[in-house]
């Protein structure tokens, strides 16, 4: 869950766009989502399958274990809750009208210039 710290609301013309900012930046930071934010957290790959088997690229010969599989599924996910959980932050902040602008970016550092370009 995220912490108690607050973001204002994004007006939609941008009168609070400097405070809104850094104040996202600030609640992501403290969140440990900042890579997030600048797009250098990586997403793991995704595996390869073949006649049941899984691989991944650094090792495309050699058949993952049901461990291996399950860390890589762990490190999907905790990924992709990062990325809803930094999304989520600029959700609940701003207005339908500004959601309908920036909702189809596919990465969360998408979605984050998307809505800086507009303000």
């Amino acid at each position: 869950t995220m912490s108690n710290l607050k973001v204002p609301n994004l007006e939609d013309y941008g009168s609070n766009w400097v405070t809104y900012k850094e104040r996202v930046i600030n609640l992501l930071t403290h969140e440990g989502l900042e890579r997030h934010l600048y797009g250098t957290a990586p997403k793991p790959e995704e595996l390869r399958e073949v006649d049941g088997k899984w691989f991944n690229k650094e090792e495309p010969t050699k058949s993952l274990t049901r461990k291996e599989i399950k860390e890589h599924n762990t490190k999907i996910d905790i990924f992709l809750q990062n990325e809803a959980s930094a999304r989520e932050v600029i959700y609940q902040t701003i207005s339908q009208y500004t959601f309908l602008r920036i909702y189809k970016e596919k990465t969360f550092v998408k979605l984050w210039i998307k809505l800086v370009s507009i303000f």
